[in-house]
């Protein structure tokens, strides 16, 4: 939603250009200037948030996934471990 308001910010800059009084212009340009401001500080809080919440939600997934990997290994039958290529001890 950021770039959509930002064009809709710069249209009404462009379009306080056109005012002839120089105190209008300037009231145009100073109210222009403050929404510009609000918008970047809204968008910044909210990248920031979204930025945490999927780093969160990756941690808890990368978790959940470690998790069901142990159980998997460990529900393994012995002669899993006992095969070579799966075995902790390493013959060269």
């Amino acid at each position: 939603m950021a770039y959509p308001a930002f064009g809709l910010v710069v249209a009404k800059g462009i379009e306080g250009f056109t005012y002839l009084d120089a105190r209008e212009r300037r009231h145009a340009g100073d109210r222009n200037a403050l929404w510009l401001f609000v918008i970047s500080i809204l968008s910044t809080i909210s990248i920031g948030l979204q930025n945490y919440l999927f780093a969160y939600a990756s941690s808890i997934l990368t978790a959940r996934l470690r998790t069901l990997s142990l159980k998997s290994l460990l529900r393994q039958d012995i002669e899993f471990f006992d095969q070579e290529k799966n075995s902790a001890r390493k013959f060269h």
